[in-house]
């Protein structure tokens, strides 16, 4: 009894002890809490911190576009930043473009913006203008002119700003985009009759009809116009179609003759005042037959209206390996152009060959015909050609009798297809 009597009293200090240890631990973190545990006053982590790029940018690191080449710029290289926002909805591209045989920089601001399933582009600049792109791409062109000497288009140099609003309608397998514009431009012709120099080439480089084929006169001053059209694509099942129909009517049309390099004291050219209208259709479609076996075609057609001659920066051109075998490059031309052109092609899945695939048998047909005033009579072609993937080699008769001038009985040509 007198030993329980003495412990219990020291149990009960021991445990008061303990009691005023915690309460002063207690208080210390209260009055100093930068010895306690709070996480509200710890460093941000910046490891999961949200970054946003830049809207402008240089494409390819450094500034620079996809060059061309041709017999008039040379070497083309536009560089320049590019800004877009909202997922693409809104691009632009600021571009100074070096063109290498002209020693000029040009110039320019073109663009687009995107609300919704509206599209407004729009171009200000200076360049190297063409009615020519149609028959063949940039990149084809490029290649071949650099190899062969082998320019599918006529040029002429301008100022021009244009806009242009469309809106898409989507449908099953079907896109329907009607468009209205306007278009201001300043024109000049570009180069000699007689080209004392030209831009390198492997072949053709001094020849009259390759590298140092003159460019036809433009109409020099200004035209002022208003732009409308449609364009359908298709692609259901196996079959891909594309029509573009665009018509123009000028509002203001101020020009004069070009007579430089001509002699003599009457120009040979008219002189473009009046207003004009002009109609361009440019389509194609493909689709399989039996099998592997494809058919394609193209069509470009060109309609003019005026009180006098349609001005020469109006005017399309066709003949070549691109158009018409049996015609010299670009050898017919005018204000009243129309080109159609079928290819059957016959593959032979059992062979293949390395790198290129199986090689095929192409057939095509092809007739066309362009002037000033209306339409002369057309020429037609029939080739038969070999070839595989992007490559062919035809052989083309023209099977008229009396043959037009301008067209040979036959030829071969080598050719080939690159995207963009």
């Amino acid at each position: 009894m007198k030993l329980r009597t003495a412990v219990t009293p020291l149990l009960g200090l021991r445990m008061k002890g303990c009691m005023v240890l915690a309460v002063g631990l207690g208080l210390a973190a209260a009055t100093n809490p930068a010895r306690g545990q709070d996480t509200t006053t710890a460093a941000p982590d910046t490891g999961y911190a949200d970054y946003h790029e830049s809207p402008i940018s240089l494409p390819l690191g450094l500034g620079l576009r996809i060059p061309t080449y041709d017999r008039v710029n040379g070497l083309a290289i536009p560089w320049g930043p590019k800004l877009e926002l909202n997922d693409a909805r809104v691009d632009v591209d600021a571009l100074v473009t070096y063109r290498s045989n002209l020693g000029k920089w040009d110039p320019s601001l073109e663009g687009s913006l995107r609300p919704g399933d509206n599209e407004i582009r729009f171009y200000a600049g200076r360049g190297t203008f063409t009615n020519d792109a149609w028959i063949r791409g940039d990149l084809t062109n490029s290649v071949a002119a650099f190899f062969a000497g082998s320019d599918s288009r006529n040029y002429y140099r301008g100022d021009k700003a244009t806009a242009r609003f469309a809106h898409a309608i989507n449908g099953n397998g079907i896109i329907v985009t009607p468009y209205i514009g306007a278009n201001l431009e300043r024109d000049w012709s570009t180069g000699s009759l007689a080209p004392a120099k030209s831009p390198w080439s492997v072949f053709g480089r001094k020849g009259n009809l390759k590298m140092r084929r003159p460019n036809p006169r433009v109409d020099i001053g200004s035209i002022t116009s208003g732009l409308g059209g449609i364009k359908t694509e298709v692609v259901r099942g196996g079959l891909e179609g594309k029509l573009d129909a665009m018509l123009e009517q000028s509002i203001r049309v101020a020009l004069k003759p070009d007579c430089s390099g001509f002699t003599g004291p009457i120009c040979p050219q008219a002189q473009s005042t009046d207003n004009f209208t002009q109609l361009t259709l440019d389509g194609s479609v493909g689709f399989p037959t039996f099998g592997s076996q494809t058919f394609a075609f193209k069509g470009h057609a060109l309609v003019s209206w005026s009180g006098t001659q349609v001005p020469g920066q109006r005017f399309a051109y066709l003949g070549g390996s691109g158009t018409l075998a049996t015609v010299n490059l670009l050898a017919l031309g005018g204000s009243h152009l129309l080109f159609v052109q079928g290819d059957y092609i016959i593959p032979f899945d059992q062979i293949q060959l390395p790198f290129v695939g199986p090689p095929f048998i192409g057939l095509r047909y092809a007739a066309g015909s362009a002037g000033i005033g209306g339409l002369p009579t057309l020429i037609q072609n029939l080739g038969v050609g070999v070839g595989a993937s992007l490559f062919r080699v035809d052989y083309t008769i023209d099977p008229a009798q009396n043959r037009s001038p301008l067209s040979r009985k036959s030829a071969f040509s080598f050719g080939f297809s690159l995207a963009l």
